[in-house]
């Protein structure tokens, strides 16, 4: 197993550091503090800015033609751009006021999936939603726990229940955004943390990060071995996305959430940023067609 070691990107103190992202047309890594209601740019050259929000911020995909970005919100989603900041929910998810919503990606022809979750997070209490355009979302996944990581290589979308502790693939349909169930790719053994955001390389490896395992791991699909690992200064790792001019850095969000203050004293970064170049290129992601 090939092993690399994160260094330090920005170092904060964030509840729930997620929405891992790189912005191309910016050429500016993103990410989000979910519980602190913050949305955070910086460049390449380290202007860094936080974007104060009115409510939780949890994922971030861009949208087409790079001007704004889609944010996951606490019961929807919302656009948002730097000169005007957070807008309005333009869709609502989940009306449950203890649901919010989670990770989520788009997929190759441009539609949404973002997933919910309920704080605290009962079994069976979260869905997986598809949204295209301006239509009304479509609940794809009923009855997940911590709707997380997704990715789609060729035909096949790949996705993350953390409580699953499992990577299950799904055969995809692009033309028309059906999925079905063909198998378990991955299954994560106890010691290694709970899987929870998720990036895919050039070569059809997944990297995952994995909360309580203090690092990204990458896994074979195909096989379900473990290729190699990112050895990361704090136990609650959440997402992870490829990105830098050369598409071969990957950005790596922490959390402080669950820690006792004795466990944030024994591993004080987290909470922080951190980013590794890697022998491997990453996949740009996907833009929302609006």
């Amino acid at each position: 197993m090939k092993q690399y070691r994160a260094t330090v990107l920005s170092t904060l103190s964030s509840e729930l550091g997620e929405g891992a992202f790189w912005w191309q047309e910016q050429q500016c890594w993103c990410w989000v503090d979910i519980l602190g209601k913050c949305i955070y740019t910086r460049t390449m050259d380290g202007h860094q800015t936080c974007y104060e929000a009115d409510r939780y911020v949890t994922m971030l995909v861009p949208e087409e033609g790079g001007k704004r970005l889609l944010v996951g919100t606490h019961d929807g989603i919302a656009f948002f751009s730097p000169a005007e900041g957070l807008g309005k929910d333009i869709t609502v998810l989940d009306t449950r006021s203890n649901v919010r919503c989670n990770d989520g990606r788009c997929d190759p022809a441009g539609r949404l999936w973002i997933g919910t979750m309920q704080m605290p997070a009962d079994k069976g209490t979260g869905n997986l939603y598809c949204i295209t355009g301006k239509g009304a979302p479509v609940c794809k996944l009923a009855g997940v726990t911590i709707s997380n990581g997704l990715v789609w290589i060729d035909d096949r979308m790949y996705y993350i229940d953390t409580d699953t502790r499992q990577v299950r693939e799904f055969e995809y349909n692009q033309a028309t955004g059906d999925i079905r169930f063909s198998r378990v790719a991955v299954t994560i053994p106890d010691g290694y943390g709970w899987p929870d955001g998720m990036a895919a390389d050039a070569e059809g490896n997944l990297w995952i990060a994995h909360w309580g395992g203090f690092g990204v791991y990458c896994w074979n699909p195909q096989t379900g071995e473990l290729l190699a690992k990112i050895d990361v200064p704090a136990p609650n790792v959440s997402n992870c996305a490829f990105g830098g001019p050369g598409l071969d850095e990957l950005l790596i969000t922490t959390a402080r959430e669950h820690l006792s203050p004795e466990q944030i004293a024994a591993h004080p970064l987290s909470g922080s940023v951190f980013t590794v170049k890697l022998p491997v290129k990453g996949l740009l992601a996907s833009s929302f067609k609006y």
